[in-house]
């Protein structure tokens, strides 16, 4: 089909289904039609000049290819082209990403289309027993941007003891601590001052915040889970992790936003970076006596392409196609792969093992006092072409989520167990036309139903995927082995009683919360009391809920862990040349949407393969990543509890935004430096303007051990002052005498401050040296620091 003309100066190509798909007949098929061309006019939801090129003809060979577009493929893609001189190849399975999934509230009507892999578990024993043959489905998207352009976009990273436990598995580096920086080089959050100080960023490609809609009735739970006891939390990725919250999203002006959208198409005219989409890679070519990768095998158009690769493979194909490549390759448990016909290159037994999802039930009740249906007319249209408000803003209640610990949670300390979705008020069309009407055939006086859907967040059943065939185009076999440990379905069944009472607050049932009387059919039977125990157990049993948030299946441990597939570094284990970077690797999922953390090892592998290849040896906000051109910008933003600010600014000269002085150059091991260090004050009465502090082009000498800034305020003054103080370089001036010391440990450059009201702590100051320099090894910490990574926000 051709493309569409547009107002925007490009034409809109057909990419995928429309919204019409998945809509209802008659009439409302036609107002849904016209709300497809008025979306496919949207230039900022469209987006047709923005879109990323896709290449023809490939090159014969490139120093990288990564496989697969999706959560984590294309960040690693856009990090990696960083470097001008790499040639970087993308393949994408699907196609670019259809306009109407950039509307929030049309997310379920893409699930089951062509952008969906639709891949089904093989007939399970304890789960899934209400499903045709006993088949689960697992959404998973087969789109440039994969998952991230139909999941829910809720933003959220897990819980600190989830990435503490990676590491005390064996896994260095991947502690908490660790990849917190990595979260923030990706973010650009545009509520960071609602937001806990220090837990978040701004500049990175990821825009985060609120939908601008909301239920009303979403403060409503919010107040009945206050009602039961748990408390109200206004951001879940800072300082408390459980509660009830109304998490940010993935959003930026009431529209989604995917990897893609994100982290590729601001960079889709880098000469060096080539994206093939509706290219499936059927194996990675390796010689065997080497156990080295040479090349990647791949079909388009029902014809086999092969690409040279000189450095590496980059594997993000997500927690089922990753392995699936693996297996195909060669590389995998040497039975499974004589019984598919795959000659042996590495015999690795861990690929596909391991494998586990969050499994969710859905809890439906009826809201007796509440039948008010918003047709999804020209009202609701209108309001969210022209302002990217109302309900099509948004995903209703799914906005809306609690993390809760159990009866069976950790004893040790607060680890949530238990996540609970919320579901309803959304603006999707049905068959009746009217949102809120997904589930069933209502009648306009009908109550409303809205659904509370409780999820186990450390599931103990594991499961292994296999090869159906040597055939790349034929699905694997899942066996998922959903709640075959019964931990799993005590979780759950805690998790329903936990919604029953919540139905049962004086706070929801001002609106005639009441549970749906209708039985699961298989479960309706006599002998199996409505409401027990036993009843819930079938019921879960039956009508299982599988999240989109598969993991494992690659899994990352040390050499001693027999399930092991890739180390620390991602590297696969015993073949040089390949990495994994999605979800897979986690050794187990974190206790959270998963996109965030894909997203994460997409940023910290990119970084370990920058490392490797000399092309960067620092952790994120550090000097060398100025100095290379790979950020334009990055700031610590300081905040003081009287509500004023100061920020720190490092960059190379070119950030529109702070707009650093003009940089000092000062050898830095082996490699020039180009550095700034700007001051910026605001007043306490909340000024919004940013005042350079006068000296503020300075050049950081090799050696030096670090800059502290001082974010206090006495009498509406704020002071900066330095420790271990920078000389003036390339620059007029003299800088203030030091009003605070720091203590320094030699070896790691650690640094504490002193003194001060508000005053900042950074632990091992972030920065590792280049060889053969002073190294600076850790992490920064410390009270209200954010980064500003990789330039202009997209």
């Amino acid at each position: 089909m051709s493309g569409v003309e547009t107002s925007c100066g490009c034409s809109v190509p057909y990419i995928g289904p429309p919204i019409t798909a998945h809509c209802g007949g008659g009439t409302f098929l036609l107002f849904m039609g016209l709300l497809d061309t008025y979306i496919n006019q949207q230039c900022d939801i469209a987006d047709p000049c923005g879109r990323v090129k896709n290449q023809e003809i490939p090159r014969t060979t490139y120093d990288f290819v990564v496989v697969g577009g999706g959560s984590g493929g294309a960040v690693v893609a856009s990090r990696l082209s960083e470097v001008p001189e790499w040639n970087v190849l993308l393949l994408e399975a699907g196609g670019d990403e259809p306009p109407g999934t950039q509307v929030p509230s049309m997310l379920i009507g893409y699930f089951g289309s062509e952008i969906d892999w639709k891949f089904h578990t093989e007939p399970e024993e304890k789960a899934c027993l209400g499903f045709p043959e006993k088949r689960c489905p697992w959404i998973r998207g087969k789109v440039l941007g994969g998952c991230s352009v139909i999941n829910g976009m809720m933003y959220l990273r897990g819980h600190p003891k989830d990435y503490d436990s990676w590491e005390k598995a064996g896994n260095s580096g991947w502690g908490y601590s660790d990849v917190l920086p990595y979260f923030l080089k990706s973010e650009d959050n545009l509520e960071i001052e609602d937001m806990d100080p220090g837990y978040h960023g701004v500049g990175g490609y990821l825009t985060v915040q609120h939908f601008p809609d909301r239920p009303a009735m979403s403060q409503q739970i919010l107040r009945a889970g206050e009602e039961l006891g748990y408390p109200i939390v206004n951001d879940m990725n800072g300082r408390n992790f459980s509660g009830f919250t109304v998490a940010q999203m993935n959003t930026r002006n009431g529209s989604r936003v995917s990897s893609a959208r994100a982290f590729l198409r601001p960079v889709r005219d880098r000469p060096n970076l080539h994206i093939m989409l509706n290219a499936t890679v059927s194996k990675i070519l390796i010689d065997k006596q080497s156990s080295r990768m040479y090349g990647v095998e791949f079909i388009r158009d029902g014809k086999k392409q092969t690409v040279q690769v000189s450095k590496e493979v980059i594997l993000s194909g997500g927690a089922v196609n990753s392995p699936q490549i693996l297996l195909l390759s060669g590389i995998g448990p040497s039975e499974d792969l004589a019984k598919a016909q795959v000659p042996l290159i590495k015999d690795v037994p861990g690929v596909g093992k391991n494998l586990h999802n969050h499994v969710a039930f859905f809890v439906e009740f009826h809201v007796k006092n509440d039948t008010a249906k918003f047709d999804l007319d020209w009202t609701v249209t209108t309001d969210y072409l022209l302002n990217r408000k109302g309900p099509m803003s948004s995903t209703g209640l799914s906005q809306v989520t609690a993390k809760l610990n159990t009866k069976y949670a950790d004893p040790s300390g607060n680890h949530p167990d238990l996540q609970i979705f919320f579901g309803g008020y959304l603006a999707d069309c049905a068959k009746t036309g009217e949102v809120g009407d997904i589930l069933n055939d209502e009648q306009p006086s009908d109550p409303r139903i809205i659904s509370m859907s409780p999820v186990v967040l450390h599931p103990k059943s594991n499961g292994y995927i296999k090869l159906k065939s040597n055939n790349p185009l034929d699905h694997p076999l899942i066996y998922a082995n959903y709640l075959t440990h019964p931990d799993d379905i005590k979780t759950l069944i805690e998790g329903v009683k936990v919604s029953l009472r919540l139905a049962q607050t004086k706070t929801l049932q001002k609106y005639g919360f009441e549970l749906s009387p209708t039985p699961i059919p298989d479960c309706d039977k006599p002998g199996l009391k409505f409401g027990s125990d036993e009843y819930w157990e079938c019921a879960i049993r039956h009508a299982t809920g599988p999240e989109n948030h598969q993991a494992g299946s690659c899994k990352m441990g040390p050499a001693s862990d027999p399930d092991s597939v890739v180390d620390d570094k991602l590297h696969v284990r015993g073949i040089r040349g390949i990495r994994v970077m999605d979800a897979s690797v986690m050794p187990r999922v974190v206790s959270a949407n998963t996109a965030a953390t894909v997203m994460m090892i997409a940023e910290k592998g990119s970084d370990m393969v920058k490392t490797f290849w000399n092309k960067q040896t620092v952790k994120p906000g550090s000097t060398r990543h100025i100095a290379q051109g790979e950020s334009s910008g990055l700031s610590n933003r300081l905040n003081s509890d009287n509500g004023g600010r100061n920020a720190t600014v490092l960059g190379n000269g070119n950030d529109n935004r702070y707009k650093p002085a003009q940089a000092a150059t000062q050898s830095f091991g082996s490699f020039p430096k180009q550095v700034a260090i700007q001051q910026y004050n605001t007043s306490v009465n909340g000024a919004s303007a940013y005042k350079p502090f006068d000296h503020n082009t300075h050049a950081i000498p090799q050696y030096h051990h670090g800059w502290q800034g001082n974010n206090g305020y006495h009498g509406g003054y704020s002071k900066p002052f330095y420790v271990d103080p920078i000389k003036p370089k390339a620059s007029s001036g003299t800088f203030p005498s030091p009003s605070v010391k720091a203590d320094y440990s030699r070896s790691f450059g650690n640094i504490q401050g002193y003194g001060g009201h508000g005053n900042t702590v950074r632990d091992n100051s972030a920065v590792t040296g280049y060889p053969g320099s002073n190294t600076w090894n850790g992490h920064m910490t410390g009270f209200g620091q954010t980064w500003r990574i990789n330039g202009n926000r997209p």
